[in-house]
């Protein structure tokens, strides 16, 4: 899963970033819609790249998939009947129920959810890592390069998510990795609401089953659905939100620490990225135990 022709970000780097040079919140120069951190009030620290590292060939990074727009009420009305696990059934508490019981959401989705079952069952991409995960990473939607292995952030993208687990002290195997949506989107197939919003409600379920002390939505569109939000993911990053159980499942409101999508950061590899999204992964630690 090492990176090739993509920029290198080795762990070392990873932590370095929070040793050195202190930047002062700015607008990229870049020419990307959407400049990290513009109006963030926080301070970041950046190591001091090599040439070579800043500018280094983002050939072959993968590029941006379709947007994913869902609606995000919060009212276990707007579930059902699809939702199951805090509305009809008690939610499982040992280790092994919770198991258990994604096991039953990933089968009773790849069955019944009306857009997955539009695509190849073989390109559905469900979720991997811990029930009893502290941190939760959720993006939109998997691309080709999850369908074809059948495991969420794949190629360069998810070599990149990896270090950064690894840096903040933790495993694939130690958190959970997941999508508001569990199949590719296709522009020239569009998915209608109705169906989004359906496929969407299985994360509901899963994150009530795993219940983690912080949730980090990758990129704008996850961001969005899961806080509810109109703003852009520049305007979200770096500043703790909520995400909200849809009401009557009795389960507290989830810290939320919004960052960019690991793809964004490779199309982007300055040193100004890197120190924001290593500011906002070090923030998330703070809420966890496990580090």
């Amino acid at each position: 899963m090492g990176l090739t022709t993509s920029p290198t970000f080795p762990l070392q780097d990873m932590r370095a970033v929070s040793a050195t040079t202190t930047l002062e919140t700015a607008t990229l120069t870049s020419k990307n819609t959407s400049p990290p951190g513009a109006h963030s009030h926080l301070s970041n620290t950046a190591n001091t790249a090599s040439e070579d590292s800043l500018h280094a060939a983002n050939s072959n990074v993968e590029p941006a998939r379709v947007k994913v727009v869902i609606a995000n009420s919060n009212s276990v009305d707007a579930h059902s009947p699809t939702m199951q696990w805090g509305v009809t059934r008690q939610l499982p508490q040992t280790l092994q129920e919770r198991s258990d019981a994604l096991e039953e959401i990933r089968a009773r989705h790849n069955a019944t959810c009306p857009l997955c079952l539009t695509a190849r069952q073989q390109d559905i991409v469900f979720g991997q890592g811990s029930s009893h995960a502290e941190l939760v990473f959720v993006g939109d939607a998997p691309g080709d390069n999850e369908a074809a292995v059948g495991t969420p952030f794949q190629g360069d993208s998810g070599a990149k998510l990896d270090e950064m687990i690894k840096a903040m002290g933790l495993s694939r195997e130690q958190v959970c990795l997941t999508y508001v949506v569990k199949c590719p989107l296709q522009e020239q197939h569009p998915a209608t609401q109705e169906q989004l919003d359906q496929c969407a409600s299985f994360l509901v379920e899963q994150l009530l089953v795993i219940r983690p002390k912080v949730i980090v939505p990758l990129g704008g569109p996850a961001a969005k659905h899961l806080m509810r939000s109109g703003e852009g993911i520049s305007l979200l990053r770096g500043k703790w939100g909520v995400w909200t159980p849809p009401h009557g499942c009795q389960v507290p409101t989830i810290p939320v620490m919004p960052t960019f999508h690991p793809a964004y950061l490779l199309r982007n590899y300055t040193v100004e990225t890197r120190a924001f999204m290593w500011s906002d992964l070090k923030l998330a630690m703070t809420k966890l135990s496990v580090t």
